[in-house]
Formats: C-alpha cells, structure tokens, sequence
C-alpha cells in the first residue's frame, strides 16, 4: 500500500506521461520517420499516438482495479509472489538498461555538438550523479521535477522553433498519403520508440488518491507528446526535405542551426537547444531511475527505495558504457524498444488484467 503522503495530482501525472516519454527519440525521429515513411511522415507519427491510446489505457484499466496499489504490489495479487516478482524484477531490468541507454545517447549528442574535448565519463558520469538527487526524495520530488521543468522547457522549445517558420517549404511534405499502409508498418519499431516511457504508469498511478483521473490526465499527455511530434517533424521534413532529412543525424538540431535571426543577442541557438533537450532527457533519466530503486525495494521488501539509488550508479554507468559505437548503441536500441519494450508495454500488461477478469482479482480503496 501506498504511505498517504505519498501522493501525485492528476496533472502531475501529465506531466510525468509527457516529460517521460520526451526523450533522446526527440532529436532523431524525424530523420528515422522520413527514411521508412518519407513525406507522410507527420501523419504516420499521428497514426502511432492513436495506436499507443489503447495499450495505455489498457495500463490505466488494471491501476483502476487496483486502487492504491503498483505493479509490484498488484502483480503478486494476480499471478502469485514469486511470478509476481520475477515480472517486477523484469520491468527493472528493462528501464535500467533505459536509463543506460539515455545516458549514452546523451553522451554522444554532447560530444558531437558542444563539449567535443570533455571525457564520455564526466557527462555521463555527472548525468546520472544528478538524477540521484531528485530520485533519492522519493515519488513526490519526482513528480515535482517533472511540474517544474515542463513550462521551463517546452516555451523555450517553441519560441526557438517558430522563427524558422519563414523558411520552409511546403512542397516538400508532397506527395501525401502515397502507399500509406505500407509506411505505417515500416514505422511500427520507429512509433514504438518514440512513445516508449508511459508504462511508468503503472508505478505512479497508484499514488494518487482517485485512480479513475488518471485516464484523462494521462490520454492528454499522449495526445500533447504527438503533437509536438508532428510540429516537430512538418519543421523538420519542410526544412530539408526527404532526401536531405533521412540522412541527417540529428534533424532538430540542424533545424535551430539553420535559422538565421542576426539582431538576436544569442549567437548559437543550437547550444540553447542541446540545453533544453539535455533537460528533458534529465527528466526522462529521473523517471525511469526512481522506478528501478522502487521496484527493487518492493521485489527485496525494504521500505524505502532511496537506499538503492547510489548503489545503481556504478551499474548504470557501466552498461551506458557498454556500446562500443553508434552501430552498437542502435543495436541495444532495437533490443530496448522492439523486443522488451513490445512485451511489457503491450503484451504483459494485457496478460495481466485478463486474468485478473478470469480469477476475478482485484483490489480496494485504502
């Protein structure tokens, strides 16, 4: 059960939907999207939110039978303890290797664009380091992260992308809706990553007090995270067009670069940029982080779950460094989001609510 202190708002649960799932994917889908969906692009990423509504709100219908209660809590009422462990212990595992991941990813990002002579080991080291902050003052500090960085980060975000506006070219969204089912099938692996985070939901939505408001709080979330998405990515591709897009490296970011405001007192809005994304990815690490140290604590049955948070540095650290290069970091990509990720976001959460209907388990309002 949930300490009555411990509690998180509907509209921080927005923010935690939204702030978790925008990520590192930010920088890159535009140019994964326009290589499997070329100038359809935008409507396949609005294809990908409406079909991630229905896992989602899968995740939210067996929080709302079992009110007041976690995934590690809830999983042990409806399959047993041991397989309930085993699968809390899995989804460990999968957003450990998530944080590793999205601090490495930070890490090239930072190399490539703005602190080229700065050791992979400070960044990636002092990434983690300050995450454990926020982490070890439990569900509440995280949630207040989350509140605290979205108007910081996304006024920013489209103040620097409107005076771009100016310099696009419509034509080259054209065609439109050419062999669209076809795309939207390539894409499936590219949409999966790009919404991958809201599964953290079934962590947080048994701190708040009513469970049944998380259905709107978080629907918005999705719905704001494929908007900005499809803003995102008709900038991108009208800038540069398919051919130039889909061989870029990071699109957003050659987007800002591109923008020419000479009266403007910032010479590099790009290094304004890479600061407001490094924010957003900080949130998302957060997120995720709290999750592994609360799952741990509930598979080992400790009480509090800041105890693990400065054990896991040296483990995060190490598997962030474990991509040898881009090759192979696209690699444990893949393994992430279309192997794992497709299993404990889709499949183990429906598992789970059909047997609670069969067994007719479910849980009470403490």
């Amino acid at each position: 059960m949930i300490k009555n202190n411990d509690t998180i708002s509907p509209y921080q649960i927005t923010m935690i939907v939204i702030m978790t799932i925008v990520g590192v994917g930010i920088f890159s889908l535009p140019a994964q999207l326009a290589d499997t969906a070329g100038s359809d692009s935008w409507f396949v990423i609005l294809i990908g939110g409406l079909l991630n509504l229905m896992p989602l709100n899968i995740i939210l219908m067996i929080n709302n039978r079992f009110p007041n209660k976690t995934l590690p809590e809830y999983a042990q009422d409806i399959v047993g303890k041991v397989p309930g462990k085993i699968i809390t212990a899995i989804y460990a595992i999968y957003f450990i290797i998530f944080v590793a991941y999205e601090v490495r990813i930070i890490n090239e990002v930072i190399k490539s664009s703005l602190l080229l002579r700065t050791p992979s080991e400070v960044i990636m080291l002092t990434m983690i380091l300050t995450a454990t902050y926020a982490v070890r003052g439990g569900v509440e500090c995280v949630a207040r992260v989350m509140e605290m960085f979205f108007p910081l980060l996304f006024i920013p975000l489209f103040l620097i992308m409107i005076p771009g506006i100016a310099d696009l070219d419509l034509t080259n969204i054209m065609p439109v809706f050419y062999n669209l089912s076809s795309k939207i099938l390539v894409s499936l692996p590219n949409m999966a990553l790009s919404f991958a985070g809201y599964e953290v939901l079934m962590f947080y939505v048994g701190f708040m007090e009513n469970p049944k408001k998380a259905y709107k709080s978080a629907n918005i979330g999705i719905i704001f995270v494929t908007v900005l998405y499809m803003v995102i990515i008709i900038l991108c591709l009208t800038m540069f067009g398919v051919t130039m897009l889909k061989d870029s490296i990071w699109p957003l970011l050659g987007y800002v670069r591109d923008i020419d405001l000479p009266d403007l007192f910032l010479e590099r809005l790009d290094a304004v940029m890479l600061a407001i994304w490094l924010f957003t990815v900080y949130t998302t690490i957060v997120s995720l982080y709290f999750v592994v140290t609360y799952s741990i604590s509930k598979i080992l049955g400790t009480k509090e779950q800041k105890q693990f948070v400065l054990p896991l540095v040296p483990i995060i650290y190490y598997m962030a460094l474990l991509p040898q290069n881009i090759v192979y970091l696209k690699e444990m990509e893949n393994f992430l989001f279309q192997y794992l990720g497709i299993i404990l976001i889709f499949l183990i959460p429906i598992v789970l609510l059909v047997i609670a209907w069969i067994r007719k388990v479910r849980g009470e309002v403490s």
